[in-house]
This record gives C-alpha cells, structure tokens and sequence, in this order.
C-alpha cells in the first residue's frame, strides 16, 4: 500500500542504470524510467546513467567494407554526441557521466569497475549536495557494481533490479564475469526480480531467497476504445522488440510462409530496429512475403500502443527473455499474445490465466500451429484478449510497482537502522 501523505516520507533515492532514455535512443531503459517517474510522489530520485563512449561491436564488424563501416560509425558517433552531460527526462534529473572500459564480449563483468573510476567524482558531488538515503541499481553490471564501490563511502542501503542479461549473458561470460555477479548478488540489501524465472537463477548464482523478491513491471495502456477485429483475411500479426536473433522474428517470418502456403493471409509488422533488419529484409524476399510483412523501424513508445491496438496478435517467440514488457503492454490493449515456453515472462503470465501461447523455442512448425489455432478461432482470441487485460490491470501496474518497490526500499531502510 502507498503512504498516504507522500511529502512526508519522501525519500531521498539515487537511480544508477546504464539503459536509461537519451536523445537519440528515447526508448532505451524505458521501463526503467517508467517506473522512476511513478514513484516520484514518494521519491527525490537522481539518476546517473553510465554511457560507454567506445564503438560497440557493430560498428568494428565492418572494418572490411568502408562504406558501412562509415555509416556505422557515424550512427554511433550521433547517439554519443547528441548525449548530453546532463539534463532531464520528463520530470526526472538526469547525468550521463562519460566512461571507457574493454570489449563487452570479454570483459563485461568489469565494466562497473571502470565506470566507477570515471563516475565518482560525480556520485561524490552528487551525494554531498543531496545525502541519499538509498541507491537504486538496475542490473548487477555494470550499476550494481558502481552502487556497491559507492556503498563504500556513502553508508547507504543497496537495491539491486535483476532485469535479464545478469543472469542469460554475462554471469555464462566466464568465472571472472561470474565471480563479479555472484558477488553483487550476495553484498546487495534487496533484489528486486520481474519474474519467477528470474528470481530462480538469481538464487541459483548467489543471491538471498529472504531478500530476494519478484516485483512486477508495468503495462499500463492508454484509455482507448479497443479497435474492431480485423476481417478474416486481413489478420494483423504484430511483433514489437529489438532486432536480434533471439528475438525470434525470423521464426514468425517462416511461420507465416507455412501459413500462406496453407491458404491463410495474415499480414504481418515488425516494429524495431536492430543489426538484423538487413538480413530480415533479406529473408522476406527469399521468402516471398513482401507483400504481407511491414518493417515499421524503431518507433517512439508513445506511437507503439497504436500498432498494439491495431493488430490482432501479438507474436514474440523469444528465448533467453526474462520478462518481456512488450508481452504485458499487449494484453493491456486486450490482444492475445504469443511467447515460448520456458521463459520468464510468458510462463508467469500464462500462470495467471489463458492469455498466451507457449510455443517451443526456435520451432518454426510449433508456431505455425499457434497461430492457426488463434486464427481459426477468433472466438478464442477475443477471450483470451479479454483474460489478459483484466490481469494487466490487477497485477501489472506501474502503481503497484511503487508500492512494492517502496516497501522494499523501506525494508532495507530498517534493516541498515538495525545494525550496529
């Protein structure tokens, strides 16, 4: 429950999170910054958001071929330009302090310890003008580390969000990344986890089962008259995520021929960027589908409730997903979803009611065989667009995540008091 009078119990919070909104990239970390924005009523929250000022992997694959290599370089070099120092994100202040650190294929469990080296001046600065009461970590590396080497001389309780790659990335980097993981799990106050699969590899690489607890993400739709079905042959198949193979998009693209090869016409939207929209464009020629599937690009988040309301499924068979807000955004526009089985964030919500489609990771005939059944039975579709709103609603609300992440923040809060 959220207090009452939230002037008097305002907080004094310090977010660190390396994915945060900037300029160029609006919807990066959005949950993160979702879920700030709604707890300020109770919170002063600050962030510092790291930013790498060292060309990511993309840019160095096209060392070879000049003219990509050019554009490449030019993209990145615009997103880290157009970043400024500092400024604010709807009503949050926020810094990026600049920091350096090796290859993220090898070394990404150091990486907190390079951005603090360039970061503490900042937190110094920070911390004497505003005396946190709390610090607020989104994922172990790099910000958990940072927070923790910041503990240090800040005195202060740790709260640690678990979100996905800690646990599918860089904890099976190598025993250095995972010694550096492990150790973040054990020295923080609280985890805060979005699902149960996460919190089971959590625990398995470390962290405390007293203190280690799920707090569901938001997926609050905007008020709007839900659009009418789509007529039979003008099925609209939507996907929304970054382009990436373990996004799945090349799996719902084989799907569709095997649909269209059976007489079925659902078009289809991709709706992201990412380094795979070449060969995704590529695939869709090879598969003769350019005339049923869209690429929309990388749209701000506010225009991505309007594809949502506009489609009639929504389609994400992605693995090593240990939540997916996409899935809960779509339920809360009422449209049935499908995610794989095994996945943190499908499995919770298919727990909760029949509101998604488990199909089998990287298994092209076990989604076709989902999509015919939705297709079949619009009846189903309705009911299970129906289910999944009503969950959204009772379950996955940014409210209900301040007022869980408030008794978590309270609770380390009395536990550092109890000390000696």
């Amino acid at each position: 429950m959220l207090p009452s009078d939230p002037q008097a119990q305002r907080l004094r919070v310090l977010y660190i999170a390396e994915y945060f909104p900037t300029p160029a990239r609006p919807n990066l970390g959005i949950f993160v910054e979702r879920q700030a924005s709604h707890l300020l009523p109770w919170c002063e929250i600050t962030v510092v958001s790291p930013t790498r000022i060292v060309p990511p992997l993309r840019v160095w694959k096209r060392m070879l071929r000049p003219r990509r290599l050019k554009e490449e370089w030019g993209r990145w070099r615009r997103e880290v330009v157009s970043t400024p120092p500092a400024g604010r994100v709807g009503e949050l202040p926020v810094h990026y302090p600049r920091y350096v650190s090796p290859p993220k294929q090898v070394f990404h469990g150091l990486w907190g310890f390079w951005a603090y080296a360039f970061a503490r001046p900042l937190l110094r600065r920070l911390h004497r003008e505003q005396r946190f009461d709390l610090i607020h970590a989104h994922y172990a590396v790099p910000a958990g580390v940072v927070a923790l080497l910041a503990r240090r001389w800040m005195g202060v309780p740790v709260v640690l969000s678990v979100h996905g790659t800690d646990v599918t990335y860089t904890v099976r980097q190598h025993r250095l990344s995972a010694a550096i993981v492990r150790w973040a799990f054990r020295k923080v106050d609280a985890i805060m986890v979005n699902s149960d699969w996460t919190r089971r590899q959590v625990l398995r690489y470390g962290g405390n089962d007293a203190t280690t607890r799920i707090v569901r993400l938001g997926g609050d739709a905007p008020a709007a008259e839900p659009a009418p079905a789509s007529p039979a042959d003008e099925i609209r198949l939507l996907s929304v995520g970054y382009l990436e193979e373990r996004k799945g998009h090349a799996y719902v693209l084989r799907a569709l021929r095997q649909l269209r090869d059976l007489g079925y016409a659902p078009r289809y939207t991709i709706v992201g960027g990412g380094p795979l929209e070449a060969s995704l464009k590529a695939l869709v020629r090879e598969l003769g589908l350019e005339d049923a599937v869209e690429f929309a690009g990388a749209r701000p988040h506010r225009e991505v409730w309007e594809y949502l309301a506009r489609c009639d499924i929504f389609a994400l068979p992605s693995w090593d997903e240990a939540f997916g807000v996409a899935y809960i955004e779509a339920l809360g526009m009422g449209k049935p979803a499908i995610g794989c089985a095994g996945e943190g964030g499908p499995e919770d919500l298919r727990t909760l009611g029949d509101c998604v489609e488990l199909v089998a990771p990287r298994d092209v005939a076990s989604l076709a065989a989902a999509l015919r059944r939705l297709l079949d039975d619009p009846g189903r579709r309705e009911r299970m667009g129906a289910v999944g709103r009503e969950i959204v609603e009772r379950h996955y609300t940014w409210r209900r995540n301040a007022a869980d992440s408030l008794a978590i923040y309270q609770s380390a809060l009395n536990k550092a008091g109890s000390q000696p």
